[in-house]
């Protein structure tokens, strides 16, 4: 009986780190050098809703970790709680369908969508954040509305 239940347990383990495409609890830390805004030629400040993530760890972080690794990037975030990823590029090296193709690749490709739900909005310097950047597109949309 107790070894039915130790199998079961190491089984429902095993699919919980593989369902979040982890396969152990340690993961590599690998210094990303991102790119400046001020080196952007054309920056763009990208927010994406991304469906099919279930845990943060497994899904936000090599999410956000991939996109940060492409060349162009300058700022990767994935909120595992919003569902969503803030990404701030260089459109002259990377288009947002590049963003899209790799959320959608990331842990083997095929459990992660996104949607870009703001996009085209221009960073001027580094002291913006992703966040500040959003937040002026929003309040200028809803300034048209």
């Amino acid at each position: 009986m107790k070894t039915r239940i130790l199998s079961i347990a190491m089984m429902a383990s095993a699919a919980f780190f593989i369902g979040c495409g982890q396969t152990s609890t340690e993961s590599a830390t690998e210094e990303v050098q991102m790119m400046s805004v001020d080196e952007m030629k054309t920056p763009v400040t990208m927010a994406v809703k991304i469906e099919g993530m279930s845990c943060p760890a497994g899904c936000a972080g090599p999410i956000q970790e991939n996109c940060g690794k492409l060349t162009g990037v300058g700022k990767s975030e994935v909120n595992f709680d919003e569902g969503m990823g803030y990404f701030t590029f260089d459109a002259s090296l990377l288009s947002k369908e590049d963003i899209l193709k790799c959320i959608s690749s990331t842990n083997g490709g095929g459990i992660y969508t996104g949607t870009v739900v703001e996009d085209d909005a221009e960073v001027e310097t580094d002291e913006a954040t992703t966040e500040e950047a959003l937040h002026e597109v929003t309040t200028e949309h809803e300034a048209h509305s």
